[in-house]
């Protein structure tokens, strides 16, 4: 009996072991006719089994002998595209490169020639929606799905974007930084107090403004805001309040998303059975919040003010239809329309489903608010890190506001100065070395190779192929970026923050720089001085531009660049924080003009200082001579950029989860500073 048993699974393990090799032929032969360059490796880098188990299996890994695995390990570890950015593709003496594995190929680009394109045939290389899946615990929505469907929802969802509507993310963006410093600085005449909050503070800011752009709804600051705003409460039936559930929604979002719902509600522990309780009560308030949009559509009443995505997403999708249309149809019937007589008009074709609905209202939240406040707490590091760099920017603030008050600050006159200066730079450059996602993924269909010039060489992805743009490697390729120091290396350079790289000698923005860049030639344009128009020192476009796809004839898109004309314009697919072409951020200008606004109102107040509480109290600082400052400062300064680099992870969004950097916010003029030094860098 048991030599049955053996030979049966002897028999199990061979055929097992026949198809692995099978499928590993058959990819590796395909990577061979692509004219790709290939590495081979023992596994998927997105097989189910290896994202769960690669965890627990790769301490172990990589404790076997360095020739065993330097030739493939870089290439299956998890978030290696940050970790390597693009040194690999230096090593390699390629700008993209393909894995092989039994699970399936890979390809790996940072030519932006190649992103450019892929991103552009979007028909040929379309979105891998079954790796969006997790984010549909409400419904189907414009991220996770393709083709006609994600036209019917890109449709729907891309109107209330609009340029109005930027102006009210400005004012709303104004008025909760005010909210945010309070909340930092206490009343006037406080000592500073070191902020050991500020990634779960801009966290907090961002969620507010989705909250009213999104949902209609102001949150005020506790503690800071006394004026009683129209917050949802607990209302009937619900155990939390709006502001709870929206804001426990995000936090326990690893258990809703990752946990099957059947069994994230059995589960006996707090944690679990708290993020069951966050996703119903939220499930409860939207369906409450659309039914009563569409009890307003149908009255005919308008938001008085606000975005109203939500509101604008129902509308859109034809779910119901105002009164006077609806009066309108019926008398067209009775006076002879083309009606018969007695017969009703037919209802609009509804576009998309209450749990649509519900997608769309979630992802908003989602992937606005996260990427938004990622920006705004590294931006706020690295000119802490940086301080040269921060004093540049307040002259360039001061110079773009002079005297005037927040209050009299105007979106039309000063947000395109804002883009088009050091405050544009400093978010340019913060996406530039800290994008939102690490990469973005492209896939061929099955049987369907694609033709494409890869380093200016023919070259076939083969059907069936997943493409990673990555865009931490792109974006410090050394082709595509101007070098801000001739002494130091162009790729070492890259991976320092130096919003000056953006500006040109023509933007009024450039002689706030104390030490102007002398600037290198690099890929035919001379840098800082690249063929970007200039519009005689001062920025008054709009920075919004919509074009029509070519396959519609209502289905518009952002096609505006990433930056101002102002500034430096890298060349198309070499800068892609926000993706590239139709499937681009719907959101990129309301994260642009909230992160210009929150930036330019902290900034035009206070400076921020690095805490150095693990060093020394202020009592000793107080007693420092410059030189044991300096020092001082720098044990902090290692810290942070430290955690900037080794302490990030993916999981939705590339953040720093493994510690807090602490700082200060100092009130400009205060004579409070600890650490400005004379030279500094």
């Amino acid at each position: 009996m048991w030599s049955y048993i053996g030979l049966g699974a002897l028999v199990t393990v061979g055929l097992w072991a026949s198809t692995i090799y099978s499928a590993f032929a058959k990819n590796l032969a395909a990577a061979k006719s692509s004219n790709i360059p290939y590495i081979v490796v023992p596994v998927y880098y997105f097989g189910l089994l290896w994202l769960s188990l690669s965890p627990l299996i790769l301490p172990y890994i990589r404790k076997l002998p360095k020739k065993w695995t330097e030739s493939w390990l870089v290439y299956v570890e998890e978030d290696w595209q940050w970790r390597e950015k693009h040194e690999i593709y230096r090593i390699l003496g390629s700008d993209t490169f393909m894995t092989v594995s039994p699970g399936g190929n890979m390809v790996w680009t940072a030519d932006a020639t190649a992103i450019s394109e892929i991103a552009n045939r979007r028909n040929d290389f379309p979105k891998p929606i079954y790796m969006y899946q997790l984010i549909d615990i409400f419904g189907k929505n414009v991220i996770s799905t393709e083709g006609q469907t994600w036209r019917q929802h890109r449709k729907i969802t891309s109107p209330p974007f609009t340029e109005k509507n930027n102006q009210m993310v400005w004012s709303e963006s104004l008025h909760q930084t005010k909210s945010m410093l309070k909340s930092w600085t206490g009343p006037s005449g406080t000592p500073p107090q070191t902020i050991k909050s500020l990634n779960a503070d801009t966290m907090r800011l961002s969620l507010n403004m989705i909250s009213r752009a999104g949902f209609g709804v102001r949150l005020p600051w506790p503690g800071v805001e006394d004026e009683q705003e129209k917050v949802p409460g607990m209302t009937e039936g619900h155990t939390m309040t709006f502001v709870e559930a929206m804001t426990e929604l995000v936090e326990r979002l690893f258990w809703i998303v990752m946990v099957p719902h059947w069994l994230l509600k059995r589960l006996p522990f707090a944690a679990p059975a708290r993020a069951w309780q966050c996703f119903s009560e939220w499930s409860r308030y939207m369906h409450e919040m659309c039914e009563a949009k569409k009890l307003d559509i149908i009255e005919g009443r308008a938001q008085e003010d606000g975005m109203d995505l939500l509101g604008a997403v129902i509308k859109g999708a034809n779910v119901v239809q105002p009164k006077a249309i609806s009066n309108g149809a019926a008398k067209s019937a009775a006076n002879g329309s083309a009606l018969e007589k007695g017969q009703q008009p037919d209802p609009p074709i509804r576009a998309l489903s209450d749990p649509e609905i519900f997608g769309n209202a979630f992802v908003f939240l989602l992937a606005g608010h996260e990427t938004t406040a990622n920006s705004i707490h590294f931006s706020i590091l690295l000119l802490a890190i940086h301080p040269h760099a921060q004093r540049a920017l307040q002259r360039d603030i001061d110079r773009i506001f002079g005297s005037r008050p927040v209050s009299e600050w105007d979106y039309e006159r000063d947000v395109p100065e804002l883009f088009s200066g050091l405050v544009g730079a400093v978010l340019n450059e913060e996406l530039r070395i800290i994008p939102p996602v690490v990469a973005i993924p492209k896939y061929t269909k099955a049987n369907q190779p694609q033709a494409i010039l890869v380093d200016g060489k023919p070259c076939t992805v083969p059907g069936g192929t997943v493409i990673n743009l990555n865009v931490c490697a792109v974006q410090r390729n050394p082709k595509y970026w101007p070098s801000s120091d001739p002494n130091v290396d162009a790729a070492t350079d890259l991976h320092e923050f130096r919003p000056e790289r953006w500006l040109t000698e023509s933007n009024p923005a450039y002689a706030c720089i104390q030490n102007p860049p002398v600037q290198k030639h690099m890929n035919g344009h001379a840098n800082g001085t690249a063929k970007t128009p200039s519009i005689n020192g001062s920025c008054t476009s709009k920075i919004s531009i919509a074009t029509t796809d070519s396959n519609s004839n209502d289905l518009t898109f952002d096609s505006a660049p990433d930056t101002s004309a102002q500034l430096y314009r890298p060349p198309k697919g070499a800068y892609i924080p926000f993706s590239e072409g139709f499937r681009s951020c719907l959101g990129r200008r309301f994260a642009q003009v909230e992160v210009l606004a929150v930036l330019a109102v902290i900034f035009s107040q206070y400076s921020v200082e690095l805490a150095v509480d693990e060093y020394a109290s202020d009592a000793e600082v107080e007693k420092m001579s410059p030189a044991e400052k300096r020092a001082v400062y720098e044990k902090s300064r290692a810290r942070a950029k430290n955690l900037l680099d080794k302490g990030m992870s993916t999981l939705i969004t590339l953040r720093m989860r493994s510690a807090e950097v602490g700082v200060r916010f100092i009130k400009r003029g205060s004579g409070q500073e600890r650490f400005a030094f004379e030279d500094e860098s």
